[in-house]
């Protein structure tokens, strides 16, 4: 008997799209076609409703520090299905930090112990750490999603300098996300910016950081051949040294939604202090302007958030960073009701890409085989996004007042339905490691 049949609904990847009814067994797609033979303990109709697999949000900062106030994995979550993100990877510089097999046993331990969704890990780069690194991101049976390295942005161990960064690249294979950001260059403008409070968070970190640190990136990925992940494209800059490459090295890129949404023309002080910035209205275009030319491969929300109290300290102590997990259907979605994109790219750079490039053999497809994360919705009017919707513990969103897409009708994860129309419905449901399949 089938646990969930799932009927006439249209079935939506990168390919296009066609009418079928999904049969699920013990959290598995184990048919996809017309009118499956057998009984089902549910059956729901989706005649004129979408389905999509669940998305896979590979760039998250899900803190678990105790506070009250704070995000943890239970909330972070919690508002990650309700947007339909069923597959989050959490980065190294939350508590407890990444960078051993210790580290790693911790904060794997809290997200099966509190997670509603599927979760990878990332380990984090440091001059301390690449045996560890390698061991826990490479091999037959790795556990981390990949080898997360800081070249601008971060703190102590975890501020890759360039000596460290060659001995990654010389050392290891697994899959690097980077923030590309040059620390040389940042330094020289928090000299220009010594003492003062720049116009913008962007006047600290112009592009040409960003630039400066993805030209080093293709330098090593020429001498070392490995998979590389830029995470938060941000500039045409970046693409300038990018386009050149794609397809003859194994650069991807991730673009998160702030920096399609957002310019330093919304006016949101200190709630808009994010690493990388939030850049000129002319960037915000060209962002849309490269994922529509097929120059952007992944949508992260680099879901960072910090309370409204630490957001309203003075621009040097605020720490940046923003909520953005939930969003990214709403957001998406509603780009596609106004013809900004089409639903296919959607899936493709919200599903079948991330399981592509991280190694997730069974997500990011709605076949036979793999995990039942599924979304169901209609197309809609837009609505405007409110602060009542927040489900994020931090209790706010820059995308609040946005015209979007409701949160889908139905959220499967694993087979089991966890949020209906942006509300929880299954609070006892625990996510699994999800770990790659290196080829």
């Amino acid at each position: 008997m089938y646990d969930l049949v799932i009927e006439d609904g249209t079935l939506i990847s990168g390919k296009g799209r066609r009418v079928a009814d999904i049969c699920v067994e013990d959290g598995k797609i184990v048919y996809i076609g017309s009118r499956p033979a057998g009984p089902a303990r549910q059956k729901i109709s989706a005649i004129g409703r979408f389905v999509v697999p669940g998305f896979i949000d590979t760039h998250v900062h899900f803190r678990d520090p105790g506070h009250p106030a704070k995000e943890d994995w239970h909330s972070g979550s919690r508002a990650a299905v309700s947007g339909g993100v069923t597959t989050v990877c959490d980065m190294p510089n939350t508590r407890p930090p990444t960078l051993t097999r210790g580290d790693f046993a911790e904060k794997r331990a809290l997200a099966e112990a509190r997670s509603l969704a599927d979760f990878g890990i990332w380990v984090g780069a440091a001059a301390s750490n690449v045996d560890e690194a390698r061991a826990l991101a490479e091999g037959d049976a790795p556990l981390a999603c990949g080898i997360k390295v800081f070249m601008g942005a971060s703190t102590g161990p975890l501020l890759v300098d360039d000596a460290t960064l060659v001995r990654f690249f010389e050392q290891t294979r697994a899959l690097m996300g980077v923030h590309a950001e040059d620390e040389r260059v940042l330094e020289r403008y928090r000299e220009v910016w010594a003492g003062r409070t720049p116009p913008t968070h962007h006047d600290s970190r112009p592009a040409d950081a960003a630039r400066a640190a993805v030209a080093r990136l293709v330098e090593l990925t020429r001498a070392y051949p490995r998979p590389v992940h830029v995470c938060h494209v941000s500039t045409s800059a970046e693409f300038e040294v990018l386009e050149p490459v794609r397809g003859a090295l194994p650069i991807t890129t991730e673009v998160s939604p702030h920096h399609l949404w957002l310019s330093t023309e919304n006016d949101l002080g200190n709630f808009g202090k994010v690493n990388p910035p939030i850049r000129p209205e002319v960037e915000r275009r060209a962002m849309w302007a490269a994922l529509k030319r097929g120059l952007i491969d992944t949508v992260g929300s680099d879901h960072a958030p910090h309370t409204r109290e630490e957001k309203a300290l003075d621009y040097a102590q605020a720490p940046s960073g923003m909520p953005g997990v939930e969003t990214i259907f709403p957001l998406l979605v509603g780009a596609v009701k106004q013809g900004r994109v089409g639903l296919e790219r959607v899936v493709q750079l919200c599903a079948e890409n991330p399981a592509r490039i991280f190694g997730f053999t069974d997500k990011g497809h709605l076949d036979v085989g793999f995990d039942a994360d599924i979304l169901v919705f209609a197309e809609k009017e837009l609505v405007r996004f409110t602060a009542a919707q927040v489900l994020s513990r931090v209790g706010w969103s820059p995308f609040v007042g946005q015209k979007v897409a409701p949160k889908p009708e139905r959220v499967y994860a694993g087979g089991r339905l966890v949020a209906e129309s942006g509300s929880i419905v299954d609070e006892a449901r625990r996510g699994r490691l999800v770990t790659p399949t290196r080829s």
